[in-house]
């Protein structure tokens, strides 16, 4: 699994994005995803200096960390 941080994938900030859930662009991607995964939201918002700057998609990184498709494969 690739290892990157949220500044990858940041999409310009657009208004009605919860700001309760942040990340930095500096923190890792994996870090957003599981707090996505945990409060079951699909965008997740990013804050530098307590000013929004963008979001992150959970699409996204999932597809960005490899990790898009594992839940429609089989189970063995």
């Amino acid at each position: 699994m690739e290892s990157c941080k949220v500044k990858a994938l940041l999409m310009p900030f657009t208004s009605g994005i919860c700001l309760d859930h942040t990340v930095t662009p500096e923190d890792r991607l994996t870090h957003a995803v599981q707090l996505m995964l945990f409060y079951g939201i699909k965008r997740i918002a990013v804050v530098q200096n307590g000013h929004p700057m963008g979001i992150v998609r959970l699409d996204d990184a999932l597809e960005k960390l490899g990790l898009k498709n594992m839940s429609n494969r089989r189970k063995v």
